[in-house]
């Protein structure tokens, strides 16, 4: 085509829409809904689906298959890492002999565990499960071997705050997807559960010994480049990295509309500073919510939990009731993967990072009503406002009843210049606090505690508690309330 003026015109071409092709071959991955398989625990009945340990997806068949090894690691885990644990198609059928990289087809079968007692106990939920340092499953590799030469070599391991542009600079792209828009890092052990980090012991394996606090899970070696909606489907738990055929390859354990059928058993270049400890403690943390519905099934079942007695964690087992277990962890799983930003952290807040650090300092929580005490004016309040976050300290519990000093009487208020010292006035205001926390705690006088939950399964394994508090479960640091602000800072002012 002329143009008016002599110059041949060029029209932009509009392309053919290019599909998103799945992985081949594309009969390795099914991902429909009803392609499950259900393990059963043999210690309970059958009736009423008592006995579901857990019900899987079996994605790695057209027709339902599951990879053996993948199936075998989950049941492990929850029945407190059984690595010796076998399955049957029937309750008392025989011992099935499968290689690692088999299939299971069939729809139903049971998991043992020689134990020498048919109800062996299981982990209620990722918190109690204990990380297996020195006896990891059999065929999970105890590091990632990297392909190919030319590593790229970090050198010395990067800060928390430098941690997204080293994941990108070591992964160059999307680890799943190899491409490289919108690509962020992904944490392996997610931040919300540091605390499980730290317990575990698991900053031994960490790259970058210097990391501390909150920032101990932001090591390069528990973080992998994601594209940002597979991150995102990361942390909802619909996949995992596991072992197959002498790889790491992407496992999806949940329903999805592409990405199951794009990524389901695609290998991946994992490079060697992954932390392949950290690959398990991801797949156990995806596993664990299926557990509840065991739980919450039947009349009781046996657990694992762990506890904390005289300043030591200990590995109680015992039976937990339904009801318990409702309460205890239906609401567990509701905070956040990744914490929202700090606020004027310009060093920590790098573009497309969704993880960042979580926040500085003391947490500042209140687990008590908000209004003060009746007998307290309104001026009292308001003129001793709450300071820094310190727990009161402990009253035994057959002193927290006594009234008030004597020379307090209805004329004479907190913040009265007259009547006593100041000294008196501030003894009988952390009076009135520990009178009316009494309300808020639990009727047992042997378990008040800020952890009411360890105490009460302390008292059901039958430890004893503090012969110094009379038996009672009390913990060394707090009675159960923290105060953002202490009274003697406005009291001083008198």
């Amino acid at each position: 085509m002329i143009a008016a003026h002599g110059e041949e015109k060029t029209l932009v071409i509009i392309r053919e829409p290019v599909p998103a092709q799945p992985a081949l071959p594309p009969f390795s991955f099914s991902g429909e809904r009803d392609n499950t398989i259900t393990f059963k625990h043999p210690g309970y009945p059958d009736q009423f689906g008592q006995n579901i340990l857990l019900t899987l997806f079996a994605f790695d068949h057209p027709s339902g298959g599951l990879h053996y090894g993948t199936a075998h690691l989950a049941c492990a885990i929850v029945a407190c890492n059984a690595w010796n644990g076998y399955f049957t198609r029937t309750r008392d059928g025989p011992r099935l002999e499968l290689d690692y990289d088999d299939l299971l087809l069939d729809r139903v079968f049971y998991f043992h565990v020689p134990t020498g007692t048919g109800k062996y106990p299981v982990y209620p939920n990722f918190d109690n499960w204990a990380f297996p340092h020195d006896d990891l499953p059999p065929h999970w590799p105890s590091a990632v071997r990297s392909e190919g030469e030319g590593v790229d070599e970090l050198g010395a391991p990067p800060s928390s705050s430098t941690l997204t542009a080293a994941v990108l600079r070591r992964d160059k792209a999307c680890v799943i997807s190899k491409q490289g828009d919108c690509v962020e890092k992904g944490h392996l052990c997610p931040r919300s559960e540091v605390k499980w980090f730290d317990l575990n012991g698991m900053s031994q394996y960490n790259l970058n010994r210097q990391l501390i606090q909150d920032a101990v899970v932001d090591d390069i070696s528990n973080v992998i480049a994601l594209r940002s909606d597979i991150h995102t489907t990361f942390d909802d738990r619909k996949f995992v990295i596991a072992p197959k055929k002498g790889q790491w390859v992407v496992h999806f354990t949940d329903l999805t509309s592409d990405l199951g059928r794009l990524y389901h058993n695609t290998p991946l270049g994992l490079h060697q500073d992954v932390s392949s400890k950290c690959l398990l403690v991801r797949f156990a943390w995806a596993i664990f919510p299926s557990v509840m519905k065991f739980l919450a099934t039947g009349a009781g079942r046996m657990v694992r939990m762990r506890i904390t007695v005289e300043d030591e964690f200990r590995e109680v087992t015992r039976k937990m009731g339904t009801d318990e277990a409702r309460s205890t962890f239906a609401t567990t799983r509701g905070r956040s993967v990744s914490p929202k930003k700090r606020k004027g952290d310009a060093a920590t807040d790098e573009p497309g990072d969704a993880d960042s650090p979580l926040q500085d300092g003391p947490k500042r929580r209140r687990t008590a009503p908000a209004t003060p005490p009746s007998n307290v004016s309104c001026s009292t309040a308001a003129s001793h406002p709450p300071s820094k976050s310190q727990p009161l300290p402990h009253t035994p519990p057959e002193t927290l009843d006594k009234p008030l000093r004597t020379h307090l009487t209805d004329n004479d208020n907190l913040c009265g210049n007259h009547h006593g010292t100041m000294q008196d006035r501030a003894q009988d205001l952390q009076q009135l606090k520990r009178s009316w926390i009494l309300q808020q705690r639990p009727s047992d006088p042997s378990l008040y505690c800020c952890d009411y939950n360890a105490a009460e399964a302390a008292a059901k394994a039958g430890i004893p508690g503090k012969r110094e508090w009379g038996g009672s479960y009390l913990c060394e640091e707090c009675l159960g309330v923290e105060y953002r602000d202490e009274d003697e800072d406005c009291l001083s002012a008198g």
